[in-house]
């Protein structure tokens, strides 16, 4: 069974005694994560479904029925709570089973939702945890020798061993493409199944999370706007647009994207103007988790990168003291690059994304400049492409630049 990056990172000991709250999208191996992590402890039957009624009639009976199964001992054992967000006032009963029993079990909480989305239901977990996300399946958990999260040294050492490295990825990163990064279809290889498992994954969390975790009553309406962001990946967003195609207002609209966003289905990427002349504050970018909707070669790509960059900017904030953001930029000349790194608030990397290898066009020389000539990086899809095009200037493949 494939070893996830995310693993090492959640469960280390330099977390202590908080809990380990494991959130991103429905079905990309949170679950398996956990319950890898209980059989490695030896502590399989610690792990409670809250979908379940049986679980939630034993909380009921008993707030620390778990101790009926595995009491205390001398060392600490490790519990999952999967989707507990589901019950009513579930922070209360988080709050008070993690003080009760810190000091006997190490927690880890999983859910397909953002957490801080119900920041306002019940008493206040702070203190008591920190959050990690597992995204889809990256080119780099098949082919890195080492699950490594130490953060760059610097950003030309990062480019340096991408240099130096030559992975044999072609068949991964096709495959990841093809039949998008969730562990299932990604594994079954199979465009037939892929078809009716993405079908049955959008009424799930359209009807078992949406549904029931928000007020929105007509979901019809948020299966529709999902539909239009296929075509519209890695374009600026328009809500107004969006709400004349749907008929809607644009406060609705509004709130659909963000609760699309909330549960994992997209996410956005804002526009980088900082010491950029010329710049053009503009809508942001929407990109789809599960890329095999997007039918343009060109577009599918940019959207696969982008959940790449996202899940490497993650792990890196989330492993050290730095904090990695994912910018675009566009100016009032309509020239775009693809993707911003910024390292604690400073720009770090610039990427553009190409199907095929090529000259880089000059507006992207125009934007390095402004940024203090940070280096800039064209990852294309084409095989065994590495080269220096000018001084801190890279065009590099895929499968090489991401594994």
């Amino acid at each position: 069974m494939l070893e996830r990056t995310l693993s090492t990172l959640a469960f280390s000991e330099t977390w202590g005694r908080q809990m380990r709250f494991i959130t991103g999208p429905r079905q990309c191996g949170k679950t398996t994560l956990a319950k890898l992590k209980l059989k490695e402890a030896k502590t399989e039957a610690l792990y409670y479904l809250w979908d379940l009624r049986s679980v939630r009639n034993r909380y009921k009976e008993n707030q620390l029925f778990l101790t009926e199964d595995r009491p205390p001992r001398s060392h600490k054992q490790w519990v999952c709570f999967d989707e507990i967000h589901k019950i009513p006032k579930w922070k209360n009963a988080l709050k008070a089973i993690f003080d009760s029993l810190s000091d006997h079990y190490h927690f880890i909480v999983t859910g397909s939702v953002k957490l801080d989305i119900f920041k306002r239901a019940g008493d206040s977990l702070s203190g008591r945890y920190f959050t990690f996300h597992l995204f889809p399946l990256s080119i780099s958990e098949f082919h890195s020798s080492k699950k490594s999260l130490s953060t760059p040294k610097g950003v030309q050492d990062f480019i340096q061993k991408k240099m130096d490295t030559h992975p044999n990825a072609r068949e991964t990163l096709d495959s990841l493409i093809e039949y998008g990064g969730f562990p299932e279809p990604f594994l079954k290889g199979s465009k037939v199944f892929l078809s009716k498992w993405s079908e049955d994954y959008m009424d799930t969390v359209l009807k078992e999370d949406i549904g029931t975790l928000t007020r929105i009553i007509d979901k019809e309406y948020l299966y529709d706007l999902y539909l239009l962001l296929p075509e519209m990946a890695g374009s600026p967003l328009s809500e107004s647009s969006l709400a004349s195609h749907l008929e809607l207002s644009h406060p609705t609209v509004k709130n659909y994207l963000r609760r699309l966003e909330d549960f994992f289905l997209a996410f956005k990427i804002h526009p980088y103007t900082k010491n950029i002349k010329r710049s053009l504050l503009k809508a942001p970018k929407c990109y789809l988790y599960d890329w095999t909707h997007i039918q343009d070669p060109g577009k599918r790509f940019e959207n696969y990168v982008a959940v790449e960059l996202l899940s490497q900017t993650s792990l890196w904030t989330e492993s050290s003291e730095h904090s990695f953001e994912l910018f675009y930029i566009r100016n009032r000349q309509q020239e775009e690059t693809d993707f911003l790194i910024v390292k604690n608030k400073e720009p770090w990397l610039l990427i553009e994304t190409k199907l095929s290898d090529g000259i880089i066009p000059r507006h992207h020389y125009k934007t390095q400049e402004a940024l203090h000539h940070i280096p800039l990086v064209q990852i294309c899809r084409e095989e065994n492409i590495c080269k220096l095009e000018s001084k801190n200037v890279y065009r590099i493949s895929a499968s090489r630049f991401l594994a």
